[in-house]
């Protein structure tokens, strides 16, 4: 599937505006937990936004994997979606493609070193 110069770019727009979303999101949380963080010393009770930090860090976390996939795996982000859509189409119409050496997986015949009478 060739998409178009039009909706190449849309696409592009699309998640470099997810990839700004993140950053975003991370610039606050760093900001936002650094304030809570020295209010907290201040007080006399720096662990006290520890709970916000963990949670509102998952979070972060999440969105992390939605935008870049997981690290350096590919997988979940766009490129191996893109690539498992295009292998489900294929597989749906019933079209054999030829296969990548990692696809490939033969069988091999196993030698028999036993009797069929050793079996109980």
């Amino acid at each position: 599937m060739k998409k178009n110069e039009p909706d190449i770019y849309q696409e592009a727009r699309r998640r470099v505006a997810e990839k700004a979303k993140f950053y975003k999101h991370l610039y606050f949380y760093l900001i936002f937990n650094g304030i809570f963080f020295i209010m907290a010393l201040f007080r006399g009770r720096p662990f006290m936004p520890l709970t916000v930090a963990i949670f509102w860090g998952i979070g972060v976390m999440f969105h992390y994997l939605k935008v870049f996939g997981l690290p350096g795996s590919g997988i979940l982000s766009k490129e191996w979606e893109d690539r498992e859509i295009n292998k489900e189409i294929h597989r749906m119409k019933g079209e054999s493609k030829d296969l990548t050496p990692d696809e490939k997986m033969e069988l091999k015949e196993l030698r028999k070193n036993y009797d069929d009478s050793d079996l109980v």
